[in-house]
């Protein structure tokens, strides 16, 4: 893993892009931390009183109008961009110019070639960079890892995942400049899940679904086939409530996991359920499970002190592949994509 000068105990020194409903959680998530290893010093966007108004809420000293401000804040040590899909690429890529290290809510570019150009650009400047898949650093995760690796499933042969949520009124569901849509929204959290149980890019995916009026990719469903025998179908809808669960089907039996992109119950048989309270916050989430947010945040702190540029649980060639597969799934769905 490539690393960078250490800088142990140090406090990291957050800057926010973006005021939306996520930032929120995300600041409240923060707040359970320790002070002394984590300090949001500065929030930026472009809606000027919902700047002030999180920064007033959640004690932020500076607020910013715009971007460049944050980028050139001497005082900031990261920045986590959470703007809409389509700005990732842009806001995360003046940060990364400007010397910051970065957390870049998923998906971190609207294709490949974005991701990929993110990526080699941190590379090149020695900087830490993670996309958010938050998913991967719930304990749920680590423990379910250790289950795999351990021999307890036998070998797993199949894997099917739903994830179903009524989420096409939200404004950049229904309109394809905003960057939405259910790939990029949710399809990418299964495919994270693959690709952490099976640990290997699929040999071939064949996907169909439903654009809505505006041309935004709101359903899909794919089968996929792995090598050596092993297959996954995976299926997501903006529509309608679905299970939202993975079923993990080995030779020594099948594991459900509920909520698996934010689980924090891991139940392998009657005898053997592990649950996790995820922390307390000072203010109301907007989102399930958003206190789990926490992990990501730790996770950053965890990796810079240790002088990590990537996170070995979310490794940066695991994002340009997510981006690749994403890519090929948008367009075999009919999605066009100016960023391709």
């Amino acid at each position: 893993m490539p690393e960078q000068t250490k800088i142990m105990g140090k406090q990291l020194k957050w800057g926010i892009a973006g005021v939306g409903m996520i930032t929120h959680d995300f600041l409240t998530a923060m707040a359970s931390l320790p002070a002394e290893q984590h300090k949001v010093v500065a929030i930026a966007g472009k809606d000027l009183d919902r700047v002030h108004r999180l920064a007033t809420l959640h004690n932020i000293d500076t607020a910013y109008e715009g971007y460049e401000s944050i980028a050139a804040d001497t005082d900031v040590d990261i920045v986590f961009v959470s703007v809409l899909n389509l700005q990732h690429f842009d806001v995360a890529k003046i940060m990364l110019e400007n010397g910051k290290h970065v957390l870049c809510e998923k998906p971190m570019g609207m294709s490949y070639k974005q991701t990929k150009s993110l990526v080699d650009l941190a590379r090149e400047k020695k900087l830490f960079l993670l996309e958010g898949m938050w998913s991967r650093f719930f304990p749920a995760y680590d423990a379910l890892d250790k289950h795999i690796a351990s021999g307890g499933l036998g070998d797993i042969y199949h894997v099917n995942i739903q994830f179903g949520v009524e989420i096409n009124d939200i404004e950049r569901n229904l309109m394809k400049d905003l960057g939405g849509g259910v790939v990029l929204d949710l399809g990418i959290y299964m495919l994270q899940l693959l690709q952490f149980v099976y640990k290997e890019p699929p040999a071939d995916i064949m996907c169909t679904g439903h654009l809505s009026k505006t041309g935004v990719d709101e359903s899909i469903s794919c089968a996929i086939k792995y090598k050596d025998g092993k297959t996954a179908t995976i299926a997501a809808h903006t529509r309608a409530t679905m299970a939202n669960r993975a079923e993990l089907t080995g030779t020594k039996g099948t594991l459900l996991l509920d909520y698996f992109w934010c689980p924090t119950v891991l139940h392998i048989s009657a005898a053997n359920i592990t649950e996790w309270t995820l922390p307390k916050g000072k203010y109301k989430f907007h989102f399930h499970n958003s206190a789990g947010l926490s992990y990501e945040i730790q996770e950053c702190w965890d990796c810079i002190s240790q002088g990590l540029l990537e996170s070995p649980k979310m490794n940066l060639d695991e994002s340009i592949l997510l981006s690749k597969l994403s890519d090929t799934m948008r367009t075999q769905l009919g999605v066009l994509d100016n960023a391709l």
